[in-house]
């Protein structure tokens, strides 16, 4: 999809106007109108606002590799379509399933070995590996 399409189908997604969205960009309608009829290209300062206002990528804008036949959701990103990562309840679910099974290795390693006292260490080792997927998990989260 071109740029012109996108933000004609981003701007009614929303419910604005050509008026409005000039207004909200403090720009003439006129001027939003020859950006939608592909007559002239947003400015980069334009583009970064319309990224922001529309919860999309710049490069989500200015990219032509979406399908036609596809529809934009506001909040859609290009350089991260899937957000199944983000989810605070799925990574919830996932430190409980962890630490479930530290528990249950600790217990386990515990009743085998009969040293109840020393099988500790496997909790400081489950906190270690803990620690370095979330490490891993921060640093792919700011990219």
């Amino acid at each position: 999809m071109m740029l012109p399409s996108k933000l004609r189908d981003l701007r009614k997604k929303h419910g604005l106007s050509q008026k409005e969205l000039a207004e909200k960009l403090m720009t003439t309608q006129a001027k939003v109108a020859s950006w939608e009829n592909g007559d002239s290209v947003p400015d980069i300062s334009y583009i970064a606002k319309l990224a922001v206002l529309y919860d999309v990528s710049a490069d989500y804008l200015l990219k032509d590799d979406k399908q036609e036949g596809q529809t934009i959701e506001p909040g859609e990103d290009m350089d991260r379509p899937n957000k199944k990562d983000a989810d605070p309840k799925r990574i919830g679910r996932i430190n409980s399933i962890y630490w479930t099974i530290v528990i249950a290795v600790y217990l386990l390693a515990s009743i085998a070995t009969g040293r109840w006292a020393t099988s500790w260490v496997l909790f400081i080792l489950g906190g270690a590996i803990w620690l370095i997927g979330a490490g891993f998990h921060w640093i792919n989260s700011t990219k």
